[in-house]
């Protein structure tokens, strides 16, 4: 039976991530290892428009630790995806290339509708209960660092997807940027969250009734944590 391995590479806009996949015929798609390595570059982007040349060289470093992961696995085949924080910085195409030149990764710069199309088709993966699940309404929210993307579906159909600048990461440093301190911050991250998603509810909920939400991105497992929390203090 033949087994292939396959390394994906997410470049965030907080933290660098690689997953290698063992795939089978028998044993399907089977996630064996996982990195993670934090280099908020997104902080540079969302600031000043452009990633420094110290993150740059961070995220050369992590890349490099894993593509040595990779020639340990003797893996030839990878993926790697740059999100927001390379999507919009200003020296991105630099940033890039040095990656190249310095560790042999070559990234892609994912758009917006490639980012969520590929995120669709992951969910989508178990694909009999996902079609069960979208034949009532069903929010899924896709939220990263630097974004937040709302797609909703109702009766097997997508009806509406909105991308919204509000990612943890984009968010903390708004308000980094007023002077917020520890104490205030709480009240404005609901306020910032509460104006955009009263905006979207207006305009595409309506009347429809939403009894499934499906949370994804780096603050999923975080926000499904402290929703059980909650669940369990009632």
């Amino acid at each position: 039976m033949a087994v292939y391995l396959f390394a994906a590479i997410d470049v965030g806009s907080y933290d660098l991530g690689m997953t290698i996949y063992q795939i089978s015929e028998k044993g399907g798609i089977k996630a064996i290892e996982h990195l993670r390595q934090s280099v908020a570059a997104g902080h540079d982007t969302y600031q000043k428009g452009r990633i420094s040349y110290s993150h740059i060289n961070e995220i050369c470093k992590v890349l490099r630790h894993f593509s040595e992961v990779m020639k340990s696995y003797h893996i030839n085949s990878y993926q790697a995806y740059g999100t927001s924080a390379l999507r919009e910085a200003e020296n991105r195409e630099i940033v890039l290339d040095q990656i190249k030149v310095k560790t042999g990764i070559e990234v892609t710069v994912l758009g917006n509708a490639e980012q969520r199309f590929l995120c669709y088709k992951a969910i989508a993966v178990k694909e009999a209960e996902f079609e069960a699940i979208i034949q009532k309404g069903t929010a899924i929210a896709d939220v990263g660092s630097g974004s937040t993307q709302l797609s909703l579906f109702d009766k097997d159909a997508l009806v509406t997807t909105q991308y919204l600048k509000m990612g943890s990461l984009r968010v903390q440093d708004t308000l980094a940027s007023v002077g917020a301190d520890l104490q205030d911050m709480k009240n404005l991250i609901e306020e910032l969250i509460d104006a955009d998603l009263q905006t979207f509810k207006r305009l595409y909920l309506k009347d429809r009734k939403i009894p499934n939400l499906i949370l994804t991105g780096m603050c999923a497992p975080f926000l499904g944590k402290q929703a059980n929390s909650a669940k369990k203090d009632r």
